[in-house]
């Protein structure tokens, strides 16, 4: 596969209600039948995300919009596919030990210590696990767009290190041990893609809560809906966010991004942050046992002054974000220049590989077979943005994004088992 400089890996640290997706058979895909895995996928989706069997997302799909459905054409096409379901504002931690009771089943533990530190409830949601067979022998294929990307990096790093401080804790006669996602040992995840994923943060984290407010209010009105429905939940149960009875969607998001959340470094704001990536990316590991690639996004064209501007057909939601993060003027990795490209959401830098772990760059025609604990680097997606490469918009169409997202499902089947 690849060509291109490489780094050396960091140092190591911690880092539902949904009906049931049944498992479906997988055929093969490729005609390398010895080294070829029928490992499922699974649909991490980002901030502001949603899971397919919640309320919004039986209107509106996060993985396909109005018309399409990303996962349903997967498993027409014989690959075995989850779309996840998680808090879409939470932190990465909250989201990772969600993400992993929504594969195996069961209430969400997100650990005595770390729900001691931050002030919130130690369990959340249950749910009625879609894989509960995952295993180091039956492993799972991650696919992260936006934040799943860095949740899905929290994810494996827990998975396979645990966390110190959580083993640590001795229950009282009325707490129960830790979970075992924290005893560490498991290397239960074959392969990450990440599709525009903030693995170094976005400049727009500082102004988090009203692209929320924008981006939902969008997705809203694209799908038709009124604001008086009661349509959308943030997941919150363990910061007793629940949604109320008779609670209408703009009063309930007003509720919530007025929360005490946003003053704690447990939410997606601070997770999302270039301080905060920066810390993460010394702490959570790239594994040696799983296969990496990602894809960045610019939707943007070059300006007067080295500026970058929105493309005409960047969702309007995202225009802001695009021209904020267009004329950035941080000093940053690679100057401030090189931030500038971006999907309206995420600079092209923090999409392509967490900074300072092992990369190297896709190149056309190279047929070297791909390494773990390495980040393949594809050549970034222009002519789309940070929301039409998981939802048809203008000049994207769902035929296009169906076959984008079976060419990442097949070459995850192609990895040695």
């Amino acid at each position: 596969m690849p060509t291109a400089k490489k780094t050396a890996h960091t140092a190591t640290k911690k880092s539902a209600s949904t009906r049931t997706q049944k498992r479906t058979p997988s055929h093969a895909q490729t005609p390398n039948h010895s080294s070829r895995n029928n490992y499922p996928n699974v649909l991490v989706h980002g901030m502001c995300g949603w899971g397919k069997d919640e309320i919004f997302g039986q209107y509106f799909r996060y993985w396909g919009g109005l018309k399409g459905d990303i996962q349903e054409y997967l498993k027409s096409k014989g690959y075995e596919t989850f779309v996840a379901s998680m808090g879409p504002i939470s932190s990465n931690w909250d989201r990772a030990c969600e993400l992993y009771a929504f594969l195996r089943g069961g209430m969400v533990d997100y650990g005595a210590v770390h729900s001691a530190r931050y002030g919130h409830s130690r369990y959340g949601r249950s749910y009625p696990g879609v894989f509960p067979q995952w295993s180091e022998t039956n492993k799972v294929h991650l696919i992260g767009h936006s934040q799943g990307g860095p949740t899905s990096r929290t994810l494996i790093q827990l998975l396979e290190h645990g966390d110190a401080d959580e083993v640590a804790f001795v229950p009282g006669s009325h707490e129960a041990p830790s979970s075992d996602l924290f005893k560490g040992g498991k290397r239960w995840v074959h392969s990450l893609t990440s599709v525009a994923g903030v693995h170094n943060g976005t400049p727009v984290a500082d102004d988090m809560g009203a692209l929320i407010a924008d981006l939902l209010h969008a997705a809203a009105s694209t799908a038709g809906l009124a604001e008086n429905e009661p349509i959308f939940d943030f997941s919150l149960q363990q910061w007793g966010l629940e949604r109320e009875k008779g609670e209408g969607f703009a009063e309930y998001i007003r509720r919530c991004l007025g929360s005490k959340i946003w003053k704690t470094n447990d939410c997606c704001a601070y997770d999302l942050s270039l301080v905060a990536a920066h810390f993460q990316n010394a702490l959570v590991l790239t594994s040696p046992d799983v296969y990496y690639s990602s894809y960045a996004v610019d939707g943007t064209f070059e300006g007067p002054f080295g500026v970058r501007l929105p493309a005409p057909n960047m969702n309007p939601a995202l225009k802001l974000g695009g021209v904020l993060i267009g004329k950035n003027e941080r000093d940053l990795p690679g100057g401030a220049d090189a931030w500038r490209p971006n999907d309206g959401a995420v600079p092209v830098p923090s999409a392509q590989y967490p900074f300072g772990h092992a990369h190297e760059a896709v190149v056309a025609g190279n047929t070297e077979k791909p390494k773990k604990g390495v980040w393949y680097v594809h050549p970034t997606l222009t002519g789309k943005d940070h929301i039409s490469v998981i939802t048809p918009w203008l000049n994207v169409t769902i035929e296009e994004l169906n076959a984008f997202y079976e060419g990442i499902a097949s070459h995850n089947r192609s990895l040695p088992a």
